[in-house]
């Protein structure tokens, strides 16, 4: 259900390993900031169940309930805060737990060492250090996997305890270590003849082992089916297990393209359904044994391989809600992955299991490709949420929100009294509760309850979404003044400083200036305040404002405050610009005497290119501050800063229109014009477009009545 092709993890994830989600350093992910969203954005989760969030965030809110997975999201990063994220919206990769590699890495535990004890008390010295197992990357799925220091450990500690002669000892803990490099093993792994019952079968179980690693499935489960014969107990318990597990991989040895993805048409289903018996039989027959977590996992490939989801949705829940950690063959965090990508993101049929069906059609209202949730669609599904009617009421009320557009009939299915105890269930419904007052247009109410709601927040996440919904609805209201309030509950400053750069009027921002307690905070509120002024041609409130300035101005860049990304961005010192001439040989005076220039003379031509050169010289244009925000995001509303934006090209233009504009000044504006379109032909300055035509006819008039100039010489193209 999440757009975009599968990646190797994907891959890896299809052929039977999990493995949490990891940030790659290549991937862009930026916030989007709002609430309500009705389509998928994995970059911008919250921590209320809904459409929008990434299926593995919806399912991990859940578990958090169920006290299966806290909810305990990473530090932000530099990355993270550098790609203008707060707490919320949040990417998935925030959520994820460590990978079992790097908790085995603090791991004290040494098979390694245990095996050479046993090989040391037999006379035995090994040599080669590197396993079978070890050849395959982690997340990559394969049988050879478990050819490891362990298995071998196991085996070995039984030769050792049985009763047979010292010979046959050594020569089956050299055949293992044999087989411990390689997982292909052609003829016996022991030629020479073995006399006791007790070796006999360890012998019988050992070629089973190399027939199964070398893909000999039928040899294989025909010795470990006379191994389970055996009177040693780890022996008949194991051989029953590979039994099962051989099985298993002779009916997926066809199921998998060239390129690792599944096939489940070509499953052999005579040995699937063998398996299945083979395993519930071991957990009957061994409900405490050695192989239960790694039996149950296996279990949900059967499941898998049948496409039997309603079993396997079962499975799921059961291993995430009520497992130990020891009935489980991977962490919770693993099973989500798994989950997600071989039963949420592939199934389309009604399954028994609440919390599996609500997550799964949370995924189907967003649409798409896919036909959206109906009504009628959900009454059949009545059923299947007997006994969690909280969840179907909760799925009604997102239906009539967010796909018929009725906000009161959402109000009806969801409970009106906050409850002492706000988890993520109940966060999930008293939120839809306020979005469906919002969308009647009820702001009082809404932020009403938004405020309820932050006197009960505790659990991770929860009040830095309810401070996004208070300042969306102080935004949308009218009401903007509220979010910087001195009790004001809004302290998120990603928020405030998306507010203060898009929607915020000079009052607010000369209120802010003086009395935010945040450096930062004052820092780009002034910023924001001169800019507006000067590129909004208000040179005479630019006048005044300035005089606010220190003569020292802070040197800390203004980088994410205003929306820059990657990227050191500007300083106060931007407004102290004295000119520079050095670059392009066109003298300027400082941005002050520019403006003041332009405001007893809005049409000089020395100080409209100086205008230009001023945005050209400190990288403004293309200036976060300039770009519009999404529709229905933070901060998208009408800017109470008025006046229109100055365009460099527009200035030129002007400029060039100027009959008496003097020589050097209409020469420099002709040059820079045509330069607004170099290299690609694309306009870089802002303002209205011009065709290739009107740039050739400015080339020519600099060519031929300017051609004497500095500019007039230099340039060699038009764009």
């Amino acid at each position: 259900m999440r757009i975009g092709f599968l990646s190797p993890l994907a891959l890896a994830l299809l052929a039977g390993i999990s493995l949490p989600a990891q940030a790659s350093s290549d991937d862009s992910c930026y916030p989007d900031w709002r609430v309500s969203r009705d389509r998928l954005d994995a970059c911008s989760n919250l921590p209320f169940l809904n459409p929008g969030n990434d299926s593995r965030v919806n399912l991990r809110l859940l578990l958090a309930d169920k006290k299966a997975e806290p909810l305990t999201p990473k530090a932000l990063t530099e990355d993270d805060l550098s790609q203008g994220f707060g707490p919320v919206p949040f990417p998935v990769y925030r959520l994820a737990a460590a990978s079992s590699a790097e908790t085995e890495a603090d791991s004290d535990d040494s098979p390694t060492a245990e095996l050479d004890t046993l090989l040391t008390s037999l006379g035995i010295k090994r040599n080669e250090y590197t396993t079978a197992g070890e050849a395959y990357l982690e997340g990559e799925g394969s049988r050879c996997r478990s050819n490891d220091d362990d298995s071998a450990t196991a085996f070995i500690s039984q030769v050792v305890q049985a009763d047979m002669p010292t010979a046959e000892r050594q020569l089956l803990a050299k055949a293992r270590l044999e087989l411990l490099i390689t997982c292909t093993w052609d003829g016996p792994v022991i030629a020479e003849p073995i006399e006791s019952s007790n070796g006999r079968m360890l012998r019988t179980y050992l070629q089973a082992a190399a027939d199964f690693y070398s893909g000999r499935f039928s040899e294989a489960e025909r010795g470990f089916a006379a191994a389970s014969g055996s009177e040693l107990p780890w022996l008949k318990e194991t051989a029953q297990y590979m039994s099962a597990r051989t099985l298993l991989n002779q009916a997926q040895a066809e199921a998998f393209d060239e390129y690792g993805m599944p096939q489940l048409a070509r499953v052999d289903k005579s040995a699937l359904g063998q398996a299945k018996d083979g395993f519930v039989g071991y957990l009957e027959t061994y409900p405490q044994g050695r192989y239960v977590a790694s039996a149950r996992g296996l279990l949900r490939r059967v499941y898998w391989l049948a496409d039997d989801n309603i079993q396997l949705a079962d499975a799921y829940a059961w291993a995430m809600t009520q497992a130990s950690d020891a009935q489980r063959n991977v962490s919770v965090d693993e099973l989500i992955e798994e989950a997600d990508l071989k039963l949420l993101m592939v199934n389309s049929e009604t399954v028994a299991t609440p919390m599996i069906q609500l997550v799964s059609d949370l995924m189907v209202m967003r649409g798409g490709d896919q036909p959206a949730l109906s009504r009628t669609d959900l009454e059949k599904q009545k059923v299947a949420f007997a006994s969690a009617p909280e969840l179907y009421d909760y799925l009604l009320a997102v239906s009539a929100l967010y796909i018929e557009h009725q906000p009161d009939t959402a109000l009806k299915h969801l409970p009106q009294d906050i409850p002492s105890n706000l988890n993520y269930f109940a966060f999930s419904q008293q939120t839809l509760r306020g979005l469906a007052l919002e969308d009647k247009q009820d702001w009082k109410g809404a932020e009403a309850l938004w405020l309820k709601l932050l006197d009960q927040a505790k659990l991770p996440l929860q009040r830095d979404q309810l401070e996004l919904a208070l300042a969306m609805n102080y935004e949308r209201s009218g009401q903007l003044a509220k979010v910087f309030a001195s009790d004001s509950p809004i302290s998120a400053k990603p928020v405030r400083y998306i507010l203060l750069r898009n929607v915020a009027g000079p009052e607010l921002l000369r209120q802010q200036i003086a009395q935010a307690s945040d450096p930062l905070e004052r820092q780009t509120a002034q910023f924001v305040l001169l800019y507006k002024d000067l590129l909004r041609s208000q040179y005479a409130t630019f006048a005044e404002d300035l005089k606010q300035l220190p003569a020292s101005p802070p040197e800390d860049k203004l980088g994410t405050s205003l929306g820059y990304v990657y990227s050191g961005g500007q300083s106060l010192k931007l407004f102290q610009w004295n000119g520079d001439k050095a670059e392009s040989g066109y003298a300027c005076p400082s941005i002050a005497q520019t403006a003041a220039t332009l405001q007893t003379d809005a049409k000089n031509p020395q100080a409209l290119n100086c205008f230009g050169e001023f945005i050209l010289r400190n990288g403004l244009d293309g200036m976060p501050l300039e770009q519009a925000r999404a529709a229905g995001s933070l901060g998208s509303t009408a800017s109470d800063f008025k006046g229109e934006t100055f365009s460099r090209l527009d200035g030129y233009k002007q400029v060039i229109a100027d009959a008496k504009a003097p020589k050097n000044d209409k020469a420099y504006a002709l040059f820079r014009a045509i330069n607004c379109y170099a290299p690609a032909g694309y306009n870089s300055c802002g303002g209205q477009d011009v065709e290739p035509a009107v740039r050739k006819a400015w080339f020519r008039q600099l060519k031929s009545g300017f051609g004497d100039t500095q500019w007039g010489k230099s340039l060699q193209y038009y764009w």
